[in-house]
C-alpha cells in the first residue's frame, strides 16, 4: 500500500506543475484567426480562362462529332 500513495504522491506532483508551466507560454492563434475572410474576388484573368476552357471543350466536342459524322457511326 506505500507504494500505491507513494506513486500517487508522485503523479500528483508531475501534474501539479503542469498547469504553472502551462500559464508561462503564451497559447498560439488559431489557425482560423490568421485566414482572411473571402471578399469575392477572383482575378482579372479568371474569366478569360473560363471563356478559353469553355472554348476548348466545345472544339474537342465539334472534332468528335465531326469525326463520327464522317465515319458514318451515329
Amino acid at each position: 500500500m506505500g507504494r500505491i500513495v507513494g506513486g500517487a504522491v508522485i503523479a500528483v506532483a508531475v501534474l501539479g506543475g503542469a498547469p504553472a508551466a502551462e500559464a508561462a507560454t503564451p497559447t498560439p492563434e488559431p489557425a482560423a484567426a490568421q485566414l482572411k475572410p473571402a471578399t469575392g474576388e477572383v482575378g482579372g484573368s479568371a474569366g478569360l480562362y473560363a471563356v478559353a476552357g469553355g472554348l476548348v471543350v466545345a472544339a474537342g466536342g465539334a472534332a468528335t462529332w465531326l469525326r463520327r459524322r464522317r465515319s458514318g457511326a451515329h
